[in-house]
């Protein structure tokens, strides 16, 4: 998982990375680092087009990351959902959550605009 800061919208987003599978084996990286990486910012965009798999594990680290960005007034909008990663958010409603976007600048944009979907 990487993160990088993006402040194309004039704003500064977080952008981060998650690539492979997000299972029980690593999704306690992503709740170490995510508090960190609040310290620079409160709104991220997770980068989901190299995520290949998510169980309930990883899907309740993203969860908690939302759940500690909207602590800090921020958001966390989700980009490049894989079918079968979709399909496990739509099957366990967290897809109600979330903004989801098709692409990481309209995920960006929507920041600037204030649009959610």
């Amino acid at each position: 998982m990487t993160l990088h800061l993006d402040t194309s919208t004039g704003k500064t987003i977080g952008v981060a990375r998650i690539e492979g599978r997000l299972d029980a084996t690593n999704s306690g990286i992503l709740l170490q680092k995510f508090p960190e990486w609040l310290e620079q910012t409160n709104d991220f965009v997770f980068d989901c087009s190299a995520l290949s798999f998510i169980d309930s594990s990883g899907l309740g680290a993203i969860v908690g990351c939302l759940r500690k960005a909207l602590e800090k007034n921020g958001d966390l909008r989700l980009a490049c959902l894989d079918p079968k990663v979709s399909m496990v958010f739509e099957l366990t409603k967290a897809k109600q959550l979330f903004s989801i976007y098709h692409d990481c600048h309209e995920a960006l944009d929507s920041f600037n605009t204030g649009k959610q979907q």
